[in-house]
Formats: structure tokens, sequence, C-alpha cells
């Protein structure tokens, strides 16, 4: 296997980069000159600084809250940035997150300038984000300037490596460091040794940045499809903890998809952070972690009504956790890409919910306890066997455990994917085992997946059956007449 979890060096990466990155589209171009690129995201990020924000608030124990904008021209861009700053208490509390089209998440430039030249024309955004690629590094320097906290920008699917050199050159202090999690949220046919390999680069761009005096921190996400177990969400995490790690990242926000159900969602967030410092620590990396929760990335209602009630939710779960940063979503999901005044709406209604909350999180209690010993000792099972597997190497040891098939979950398009795990909810909504798969899952996890579905199967008076995993699929969009 050609991939190993080993930093690039310089000569590696500057061939990567001359020859693979830059030339992808005509902007490249104007990042050439690295040095000068870190000088001016330096200026630029000057109390901006998505680190230092993330820093600040878990010191003081408050949140940051991180709504979503996108548009296919610059100035809709700045127009919403503004808009939500303004209609908000956004510049005190928060930072953005500003995703791309889907056309540059595929290296479909041509297709985005289409999309540009067409929105110029119809005088509306045409576009379901902003083409970073297409508009380089002048124009991402525009938005920093317009807003008044830190940007990130997200750089999914399968090659975000130009986007990244475009948004750090601006001045946006994060990108994503993200391997697995984006074969099966965003991919089919791409092996996840070369995206392992193409996010080394990603991971390193932020390492050389942070070694030069400009602080990135990558997102280091586990939303997967939405359908998901959490003990497979946090191995997500921890394992591509130590990916970027290698590569010189010495900050990470984490942040895990919720499935909704309290007690579990929380467990999964706590132990997601404890092994991540664990094993970290275990290889000699020195990386501080942020903690955040994504909202559930499954079927949302199509009303306003029940999507501001799973907005709320999802931000009461991540409060409750005493996670650092609050993700965002809007009522017009379900339909259309957000709005400027829905997201100024979810941002107020974040706000106020910490407010009403207060200093409250969940106390310690004994479901939690047993909740977070069941997804630890599952994790522990599947990092170890993945280490065993790559001889202490979890690159090598990733990319052999989805071939054996004991890295394994239910719903995605990635092709090689064995799919032989089914997941459920049980009586309280928490995602179970339905069907384990191959996985390595230590006897008294799988037993306890077990005697809580069994608990569903009671209550409902019915047999578990593979159509109850098929209209779980629909649990949270379906609305009461």
């Amino acid at each position: 296997m050609a991939i190993k979890n080993k930093r690039l060096t310089d000569e590696e990466f500057f061939k990567i980069r001359k020859e693979e990155v830059l030339p992808m589209w005509a902007t490249g171009k104007d990042v050439e000159n690295l040095s000068e690129c870190i000088e001016i995201a330096k200026e630029l990020s000057q109390g901006k600084n998505f680190a230092m924000k993330l820093k600040e608030a878990k010191e003081k124990g408050t949140h940051v809250l991180i709504p979503q904008f996108g548009r296919a021209l610059t100035e809709y861009t700045i127009e919403g940035l503004e808009y939500v700053e303004a209609n908000s208490d956004l510049v005190s509390n928060g930072a953005w997150l500003i995703y791309s089209d889907s056309y540059t998440r595929k290296l479909d430039f041509k297709s985005a300038q289409m999309g540009i030249e067409r929105s110029k024309q119809e005088g509306m955004s045409m576009l379901n984000g902003w083409p970073i690629v297409n508009f380089g590094v002048e124009e991402a320097r525009r938005i920093m300037k317009a807003t008044k906290v830190p940007l990130s920008f997200n750089s999914t699917d399968e090659d975000g490596r130009l986007a990244a050199e475009i948004a750090l050159a601006a001045g946006w202090n994060s990108c994503f460091a993200r391997s697995l999690q984006e074969v099966i949220s965003h991919c089919k046919n791409i092996t996840l040794e070369e995206e392992i390999r193409i996010n080394q680069y990603e991971s390193r761009l932020a390492g050389i940045y942070t070694e030069n005096g400009v602080p990135i921190c990558p997102w280091n996400p586990s939303n997967l499809s939405g359908y998901d177990s959490a003990g497979y969400r946090c191995f997500v995490n921890v394992s591509e903890s130590l990916l970027a790690a290698e590569q010189g990242v010495r900050y990470q926000y984490v942040e895990l998809g919720q499935n909704m159900n309290l007690i579990q969602d929380i467990a999964m967030i706590r132990v997601t952070e404890k092994l991540c410092n664990e094993y970290c620590k275990r290889f000699g990396y020195n990386v501080e972690f942020f903690m955040g929760g994504f909202p559930f990335l499954g079927a949302w209602p199509p009303r306003a009504e029940e999507a501001n009630a799973m907005i709320a939710w999802n931000a009461i779960i991540t409060i409750m956790c005493g996670a650092t940063g609050v993700i965002l979503k809007c009522q017009d999901e379900a339909f259309a890409t957000p709005t400027k005044e829905s997201m100024a709406m979810s941002v107020r209604l974040a706000r106020h919910l910490i407010t009403l909350m207060g200093t409250q999180k969940l106390p310690d209690n004994e479901a939690l306890r047993l909740e977070e010993a069941m997804i630890e000792a599952e994790v522990r099972a599947l990092m170890e066997k993945c280490l065993e597997a790559g001889n202490g190497d979890m690159a090598v040891g990733m990319c052999r455990g989805v071939e054996a098939g004991w890295v394994d979950t239910m719903l995605t398009p990635w092709k090689y994917n064995k799919g032989n795990v089914t997941v459920m909810r049980d009586a309280q909504g928490a995602v179970r085992y339905f069907n384990t798969g191959d996985i390595p899952l230590p006897p008294e996890v799988k037993e306890y997946h077990k005697a809580k579905l069994a608990e569903r199967a009671k209550k409902e008076g019915r047999e578990l059956s593979f159509d109850m995993a098929v209209q779980d699929l629909q649990f949270a969009s379906r609305i009461a007449k």
C-alpha cells in the first residue's frame, strides 16, 4: 500500500503544489507566492482568527455560533454576511462557514463559470454556493474584509486543495481535514487511499500557515450521511485527528453529526474529545481540540415550524454538552439554500437559547456514563484493530479496514463501503446496530444495542425488522397534521 501516515516533506509538498494543485484553474497562479500569501493572510485575519475565537470561547465556557452561507456572486455573499451580522449579535459571538457550489466541489469549474454568468444575467443566485476557485484570491479577500468575524470555507468533496489554497491566502482561517468522512458523504469512485493522499496536502498546507504565524483550525467532521452509529462517527473523528496531526495541524475543530438523542449525542461528543486527545498524545502530537455538533443531516421537515423545532433541538444538545461550536441550519433548507433572513433568524434563535439556558449543562448520570462506556469500547476496538492491521500506521489500517469490511456504515454513495451494517432507532430515539456486519464490536456492546432494540420491539408490540430501519429514515421529516 502506497499511502502512509507520514508528513509530506517540503519537496513533496511543493512538487504536488506546482504539478497538481495550482494548475487546476487559472486563479491558481495568483497564489503561487506562498510566503506572500501567508503575510497577507496574517494581516487580514488580525482579530478574526477562527482558532483564537474558539480558544477564547472554550476558556470562557461560552459558545461560538456558526451559521452557513454562500451565493453565486461575491456581492450576493457579502450582502448576506453583512445582513446577518447587522441583524443578530453574531459579531460578538460567532464565525462563518462559507460553502462552495456543487460544481466547484466536483472540480467542474467550467460549469461553475457558466453559473456565474447566468447569475449575472438573471440578477439572482443560480448556484448553491460561492465558487471560490473561479473568483480567486482577490475576491476572497473582499469577503474577508467585509465581514467582522472569522471565516471558514467548506471545501468538501474529493479534492478541495485549490479551494483551500485560495481561502487561506485570503485570510480565512480554516479548511478541512477529512478523508473517510468525504468518501462516505460525497464520493462514489475514489479510493480511500487516494482521498487520504489528497487531504494530506490540505492538512500540510494548514500546518505550514500555522508554523508561519497564521493559526489555522481545520474542521475534522463526521456528519457523514446522517444515518450512522455514534461509535462510527466518533471513530471517523479520532482516526482523522491522527492523520491531520501528522501533517502539522495544531488546532482541530471536531464536529459530529447529531442523531438528536440527548444522551447519546452528548456521550458521543464527550468520548470523541477524550479519545482524540488520548490518541494524539499517544503518538506524540500536540493538538488543541474544539468540539461542535452538526445539525442532523437526515431528512428535514418542509414546514417552518417543524424545521425551527429541529434547529432549536440540535442547538440545545450542543449547548447542553458544553461544546464550543454551535453550527446552525435554517428553516429554508428542506427546499433551498439558506436565505440571509432565515439565517439571521437562526442566529437569534440560538443566541436566545443560550440566554435562557444560562450555565445549565446535562448533569452526570448513570445513563450517560453507560452510553459513554459503550461508545468508547466500540471506538477503541476499531482504533486498535486499524493500528494492528497497519502496523501502527492509521492510514494503512483505515484502508485495510474498509477493504475487509470492519470499517463499515449503512448508507453512502461510495462503492467501496461494504454496506453490511444496519442501524435503527431504539425506544428513546438513539441509533443502535440492528446488524453489526463485520465490525469488531466487543460482546458487551453488541448485547447493549440488542437490549435497547428489544425495548423498542416490546414497546411497539412488533418484531424487529428491516422495515423499521427504512421507516426511521423519515422519522424527523414526518409532520403532524
